[in-house]
């Protein structure tokens, strides 16, 4: 098993308490706006077992009225992903973690540009602190960590994030970089390093349902 990518995974799981959790025979199950995200952490059962706990997992998304994706973390699952395969689902999704580390003397560099004001750190009802730009969620701060849930950030520098981490006390921040399976170079140029990759499986029927709607 894959424990770094494993305890990174449950620390983005605990990022969003506002969102219902379950578990389901070791799968941690998160209800996201449209899509229950399963996340196959741990095993409670053999490899027999796994397609029944699949229509567990699927049972519980048509009570919710939502999509059923696994997400699935590399060097782990070695089993499931062709299992997923033989019952109908496909790739619909993947992408890689980045991880930055605060280290050295590079928060004393930060601290000496100018500071950007575009970044606002805002709590919401729920306790939650997100990093805002104007009306937009960029980011969700827990004590020094922050996490970029979506790291294809087009119109915000990476040295901006940094000052604004390093003038917050954050020390780690990680991002949730999708459609990508390496570092992209300006994550690399300001000190992140990859952690790991993931693929999100979803019912091929539903792909295409959901690219309909879109259309």
């Amino acid at each position: 098993m894959n424990e770094p990518a494993i305890r990174m995974e449950e620390q983005i799981i605990s990022l969003f308490p506002d969102r219902e959790t379950l578990v389901c025979q070791g799968w941690m199950l998160k209800k996201m706006e449209s899509l229950l995200l399963v996340y196959p952490l741990y095993y409670k059962f053999s490899q027999g077992d796994i397609p029944e706990n699949i229509r567990r997992c699927e049972k519980i998304s048509r009570q919710y009225r939502a999509e059923c994706v696994f997400r699935i973390v590399e060097h782990t699952n070695y089993y499931l992903s062709s299992i997923l395969t033989d019952n109908g689902y496909g790739v619909e999704k993947w992408g890689m973690v980045g991880e930055w580390n605060l280290a050295g003397n590079i928060g004393e560099l930060c601290m000496k540009e100018k500071m950007q004001g575009r970044l606002l750190l805002k709590k919401r009802n729920s306790g939650t602190e997100c990093v805002m730009v104007g009306e937009k969620v960029i980011g969700i701060k827990r004590q020094e960590l922050l996490f970029l849930p979506d790291g294809n950030l087009s119109d915000i520098g990476m040295e901006d994030i940094l000052r604004f981490s390093v003038a917050n006390g954050i020390v780690r921040i990680l991002a949730d970089i999708s459609g990508k399976e390496e570092l992209p170079e300006r994550y690399e140029q300001t000190g992140f390093c990859r952690a790991y990759s993931y693929r999100c499986y979803q019912k091929k029927s539903e792909v295409k349902s959901s690219e309909n709607m879109e259309d």
